[in-house]
């Protein structure tokens, strides 16, 4: 089974949505209501033009939910954390357009069930951050980015606490499928790291999958 990479920590997941909302054209990106067509003009591209009036508008919720486990991997025994559950929501910023990408705000980034092979974690959203989908052409598939968003994870260890903070500074968090269900995967999505203690992993990777729970279907298209 494949793990989800999740926004931020996952990140974010994010994973999530986002949720979800490369690649190619980084200023022309929209959320379709339905399969998109080829493009216009003499031109053939699988995916470009979502059908008009098809596109998911601003104030679009967004919610995922984690398939399988969510994994930071560290090369630590003491930092190796794996969540069993996840969530990501939000809401769309726009439309999206020929030349604008679509955008959206995380609201909720969850992670439960949390441990290391040596106790368990908390793991905490501080700030859900932004997210943009880009295009992939010739697909109906999208890259994920996520910006600002910052978790944080208390663990148990033989030493005591390790506190340790993950950002996400304009991540590529891996790839949004488009279908009548949507799917967010990320394998072994770099995370960036704050260090708060010496035990914190360098270099960590989140591995995670989720499934877009709302809207459905949902497709990515290059514009309308």
């Amino acid at each position: 089974m494949k793990y989800v990479k999740m926004l931020g920590l996952a990140a974010v997941a994010a994973a999530a949505l986002m949720a979800f909302v490369g690649a190619s054209t980084a200023s022309a990106t929209v959320l379709c209501t339905q399969e998109p067509t080829e493009g216009v003009s003499g031109t053939k591209t699988k995916g470009t033009t979502c059908p008009e009036k098809e596109a998911y508008g601003a104030g679009t919720e967004i919610h995922a939910v984690s398939e399988g486990n969510l994994v930071l991997t560290t090369g630590s025994e003491f930092t190796e954390i794996t969540c069993k559950k996840g969530t990501v929501s939000g809401k769309t910023n726009n439309e999206g357009s020929a030349t604008e990408t679509v955008t959206g705000s995380a609201s909720t980034i969850t992670w439960e069930e949390c441990s290391t092979p040596n106790g368990a974690c908390t793991v905490t959203t501080v700030k859900p951050g932004t997210l943009e989908v880009h295009w992939i052409a010739d697909t109906f598939n999208g890259t994920l980015t996520s910006t600002g968003a910052e978790i944080t994870s208390n663990c148990a260890s033989i030493f005591g606490n390790i506190h340790c903070i993950y950002k996400a500074e304009s991540e590529d968090l891996g790839t949004v499928t488009g279908g009548a269900t949507a799917t967010a995967d990320f394998e072994s999505t770099p995370v960036n790291i704050i260090s708060t203690s010496g035990l914190c992993p360098s270099g960590p990777k989140w591995d995670a999958k989720y499934e877009v729970t709302s809207p459905k279907p949902l497709y990515i298209a290059a514009h309308t």
